[in-house]
């Protein structure tokens, strides 16, 4: 009964929610898919290892692979901008001074995050888990 359960369960490994949330390698789902976890360490924001280090998948696919992570970015960015909206306009009705600044500050506070939660997606959709063969 508890296998059920836990096949059941979307945020488990060998989903692709699980490699998404966790910025690990969409290929093993062990690695990690930056080289420093910690997103708001801004000079390394960037930085992720050319292979993965635990099954070597590639995480430079091609000059230019990530750009289309951008697309992702620019959606996940519009859904926040939204949220936010309809929650600063159910406090303070339509000023506009209190949406700017909630709104500027939540996605400058999120760019991070944003940024590589965008990146993680973008490979996810073009890797597949592939579980480990047990000797």
């Amino acid at each position: 009964m508890l296998e059920k359960l836990k096949d059941l369960n979307p945020f488990r490994k060998g989903k692709k929610i699980y490699s998404i949330l966790r910025h690990k390698c969409p290929h093993c789902q062990e690695g990690n898919l930056f080289t420093v976890a910690n997103p708001y360490k801004l000079s390394t924001l960037d930085h992720m290892p050319k292979r993965c280090p635990v099954c070597n998948e590639n995480f430079e696919r091609e000059v230019g692979f990530y750009y289309g992570a951008m697309m992702i970015s620019h959606a996940l960015t519009t859904v926040i901008a939204v949220i936010v909206h309809f929650t600063v306009f159910h406090f303070w009705g339509w000023e506009i001074a209190p949406h700017l600044i909630f709104l500027l500050s939540i996605i400058i506070g999120l760019f991070p995050v944003i940024f590589r939660t965008a990146r993680a997606i973008w490979i996810n959709m073009f890797v597949d888990y592939k579980a480990p063969q047990l000797p």
